[in-house]
């Protein structure tokens, strides 16, 4: 079966990046290296919102929009799967940097100002030491990996039929699989799964200035609009810039 090339034949290599008392994880994707930099791109107001509130949403992943995602979570989380009672939310994130269409998917039906925030997986993982100290259920971190329906499908039924041991380390890497025509989007999800009674969003609380080290405007957004912005951010002390993709080349 088309996996990732791992010689154990796990689904994703999870390593244990912090736990708690109780056994609570903080788990890393180790394709994904500590250090990357990773971007989440969204309307300026919801940006906002992360900066007045210290903290980073994560939505009911059944709650996504995204057909294929509920497509997907109802193969995973029906009834007969030993990965049914799990409760899934998740951010999501890209490793993409210079592409002008995100830019453009992102504003889709949107009258805001889009930004882009940038973080380095390690810091965001640190954030999540307070949640898992006072939450039932474990975080993760980690990057998508891209297979045809047909290999989707037969990895399905592999792993609801499977034992009910590590049960969140399997929904998690279930979650971090996706169909190959969304490959382009190089996505990175950071999750949080728990047995809980379902609720709409959990929140990750972060130090804005010491976890998101860059926001970037839309090229798209007016110079009126990044100002507002870049004075916004300039008093919390987060670096600014707006994105320089659609500026007009130097003359020769």
């Amino acid at each position: 079966m088309e996996m990732r090339s791992n010689s154990d034949g796990k689904l994703v290599h999870w390593q244990v990046f912090d736990r708690g008392s109780d056994g609570r994880k903080i788990m890393r994707d180790r394709c994904l290296p500590k250090r990357k930099l990773i971007y989440h791109m969204l309307p300026w107001p919801y940006a906002k919102a992360i900066f007045d509130d210290g903290r980073l949403r994560l939505s009911q992943v059944r709650s996504w929009t995204d057909p294929y995602e509920k497509w997907w979570c109802d193969i995973l989380f029906n009834r007969s799967s030993t990965l049914s009672g799990v409760q899934a939310y998740g951010l999501c994130w890209t490793t993409g940097t210079h592409d002008e269409p995100r830019w453009r998917m992102a504003a889709f039906c949107r009258n805001e100002p889009i930004v882009r925030i940038r973080c380095r997986a390690d810091v965001i993982l640190e954030a999540g030491r307070e949640m898992i100290g006072k939450s039932s259920g474990s975080l993760f971190l980690g990057s998508v990996c891209y297979q045809r329906e047909k290999k989707l499908r037969e990895l399905a039924k592999h792993v609801t039929a499977g034992s009910r041991k590590e049960v969140t380390r399997t929904a998690a890497a279930m979650l971090l699989h996706k169909r190959i025509a969304f490959k382009f989007e190089q996505e990175v999800r950071l999750l949080w799964l728990d047995r809980e009674p379902a609720c709409d969003a959990v929140f990750v609380e972060i130090e804005p200035a010491a976890t998101i080290n860059q926001v970037m405007t839309s090229p798209y957004a007016t110079q009126t609009e990044h100002r507002t912005i870049q004075a916004y951010l300039d008093k919390r002390g987060i670096e600014s810039k707006k994105s320089a993709l659609l500026s007009t080349p130097p003359q020769p």
